[in-house]
């Protein structure tokens, strides 16, 4: 799975590394625009982040989305269900994701991602992170629903698989991640067919990521900064 993330890149290289034409309603720091971007070390669930996706006109816009996918709006009373990640073998066949991965996909940009080892109460927390370049695109589905509370107008959720050598010991699960020449054919609405898509599902190549062990204090998501993606003193 994918639990917490980091981004900390600058909006600019956000665009670039996308190929965003428009950044939609994000704006860096200074600049006027709806929402202002801060890095992020400790991306969690209910956070809203930039995400690429597709726009009505065809560009490739970055928008702030909610991380939990709200698949239909709730009753009054009930609580949603806002998943943060799907399974590559559930997002094809189940009634919830198929209509998404068909026609609302997008890519969240990430500097790398959190996973932890070890028994509950004693988990070591890992950081990983591209061997090429700063950023990394994770495949994922979006809808045009967010929580009334939360300031956006769309929610996503990460598109998950199987685990390549570098995580295997780490976690039986691990984000899709896209290489760039694959984002065109990902993020272009016409692609819908399952057959297609589901070629994109593929674990990572190992040695396209590397990690390391993190300060404990990730688990803890008030705290953030960059201290966060240091590696551990182990012996300290």
């Amino acid at each position: 799975m994918c639990g917490r993330y980091v981004l900390f890149s600058k909006i600019q290289e956000i665009d670039d590394f996308l190929n965003s034409i428009d950044s939609g309603k994000y704006r860096a720091p200074g600049k006027q625009g709806e929402f202002i971007f801060h890095p992020n070390y400790n991306v969690a669930p209910t956070n809203i982040m930039p995400v690429a996706m597709t726009g009505e006109d065809g560009k490739r816009i970055l928008m702030p989305m909610h991380w939990g996918f709200m698949g239909w709006k709730p009753k009054e009373g009930d609580r949603p269900f806002l998943p943060i990640n799907t399974r590559d073998d559930k997002v094809i066949k189940s009634r919830m994701w198929k209509g998404p991965f068909q026609h609302k996909r997008c890519i969240v940009p990430a500097n790398g991602f959190y996973e932890w080892t070890g028994s509950k109460g004693n988990k070591t927390p890992h950081f990983i992170y591209p061997t090429q370049g700063k950023l990394m695109g994770f495949a994922g589905i979006y809808n045009d629903l967010a929580p009334e509370d939360k300031d956006a107008e769309y929610s996503y959720s990460i598109i998950t698989t199987d685990p390549n050598k570098v995580m295997e010991d780490i976690h039986d699960r691990m984000p899709v991640i896209l290489h760039p020449e694959e984002f065109d054919d990902w993020l272009n609405p016409e692609n819908d067919d399952p057959n297609f898509l589901k070629e994109f599902l593929a674990p990572y190549p190992e040695d396209g990521i590397q990690e390391y062990i993190v300060s404990k204090a990730v688990g803890n998501v008030r705290n953030n900064g960059p201290g966060l993606i240091e590696k551990a003193d182990l012996f300290g």
